[in-house]
């Protein structure tokens, strides 16, 4: 499996990493098959030098099938004895969980694993993605229509590259993927491209923590919007990008008895309900503004973009109505 990594280089105490895209199988610093950028977090933020990358190198590994960082990783101090028993790993060692499914390497082997799924379970399948160029949405529709509109996933979630954790490497947070602003719209005309919009919902994710931008996404096209990120922020978080430490400072992401003694339920329930009723409320508001019953009658026509200077164009104008590939 090819995985785009960093690969650390440097002295001691100064590291820089190469972005590279290598075989899983190597060593983390060994050898690689190709340099598509470096890192230097020594260098201030706002310099240039800090760190470069080769976009549309990156975009074509993964359309051959790189993956970009390790998967989820659970750290050996959050391994009590209960998260042993339950997942099968040793106490106190690394959980690291693979970032694909081994038996999921084409578009084809996701239909079948989705088909597979949905007819064990009866329930609606789908899959969460970030975009890395439009043509991978191309392929997969394709895919689709080759087999039978049947196939199709039931939701396509569309994450954006602005998503992600605290626990995620700085330059795949920075530097990897397509924004939402730009995959949402896009992954809604493909899908009416192709035939398959009535067929496939579509939900947006990726710092949808406003109203406004809620309010964004149906207008773009959106089926739901799902939030982690407006969530977590009512629960406290403060971003201290330690979810993977075990030392979350709030309580939030740490499995210390001590510090999740910040995490009352009680209270924070209470902000949690007051963050969702306040959220479909302003929604709910700005659709009104718009002259429409509800949110779900928001469309394109309802929303501006700022390009520059203060300038705006509409969303109907940015990403106009597509013309149907379907015979």
């Amino acid at each position: 499996m090819l995985k785009i990594r960093l690969s650390m280089g440097g002295a001691k105490k100064r590291p820089v990493y190469k972005i590279v895209v290598a075989d899983s199988r190597f060593p983390r610093d060994g050898r690689f098959i190709e340099k598509l950028g470096f890192f230097n977090p020594l260098v201030p933020k706002n310099k240039k030098d800090r760190m470069k990358i080769e976009v549309e190198r990156v975009k074509h590994w993964m359309s051959q099938g790189a993956k970009p960082g390790k998967g989820g990783i659970l750290p050996g101090e959050k391994i009590t004895a209960e998260i042993s028993a339950i997942r099968g790993v040793e106490i106190g060692e690394d959980a690291i969980s693979p970032n694909r499914h081994v038996d999921i390497t084409s578009f084809d082997d996701l239909l079948d694993m989705i088909n597979r799924i949905r007819d064990v379970t009866g329930k609606p399948v789908g899959f969460k993605m970030v975009v890395g160029a439009p043509f991978q949405i191309d392929d997969l529709l394709k895919t689709i229509i080759k087999r039978d509109v049947t196939a199709a996933p039931d939701f396509i979630t569309v994450d954006g590259a602005e998503g992600g954790t605290g626990a995620a490497p700085m330059a795949l947070i920075d530097s990897v993927g397509m924004s939402l602003r730009e995959s949402l719209p896009i992954m809604v005309d493909k899908l009416k491209q192709y035939g398959l919009r009535e067929r496939v919902k579509v939900i947006a994710s990726g710092k949808l923590v406003t109203p406004s931008s809620v309010a964004w996404a149906l207008c773009s096209g959106a089926d739901f919007i799902v939030s982690a990120r407006g969530f977590m922020f009512s629960l406290g978080c403060i971003q201290a990008l330690q979810c993977n430490k075990n030392t979350c400072p709030t309580g939030i992401t740490t499995h210390d008895i001590k510090l999740q003694r910040g995490l009352n339920p009680q209270a924070k329930s209470v902000r949690v309900t007051s963050y969702v009723n306040n959220m479909v409320k302003e929604v709910g508001i700005i659709a009104h503004s718009c002259g429409v019953k509800n949110p779900r009658a928001l469309n394109r026509t309802h929303a501006r973009v700022v390009v520059g200077s203060g300038r705006t164009i509409g969303l109907d104008e940015l990403f106009p109505e597509p013309e149907s590939l379907v015979k």
